[in-house]
């Protein structure tokens, strides 16, 4: 069962993965656009639109939070 009260990060998330699936055969300014456009969280400001570009940069495979690279196999904090 989905959680209700999931995090702007978890949100981002989800969204992300569905457009990159469906533009994965896309050239890069198609992708772009495509995120850009799937923005779910209303005005591009402050701290949802923040979480919104780094998980963009995490899940293309770029340095995300913190300048770290994004390790799918990390699953604690510590």
């Amino acid at each position: 069962m989905p959680k209700k009260n999931r995090t702007w990060r978890e949100r981002a998330r989800a969204v992300i993965i569905e457009v990159l699936r469906d533009h994965e055969d896309c050239d890069e300014a198609t992708i772009k656009r495509a995120l850009l456009e799937a923005y779910p969280f209303g005005e591009r400001a402050h701290h949802p639109y923040k979480i919104w570009l780094d998980e963009i940069k995490v899940q293309r495979g770029k340095k995300g939070w913190k300048g770290e690279v994004y390790n799918p196999n990390q699953t604690e904090l510590f």
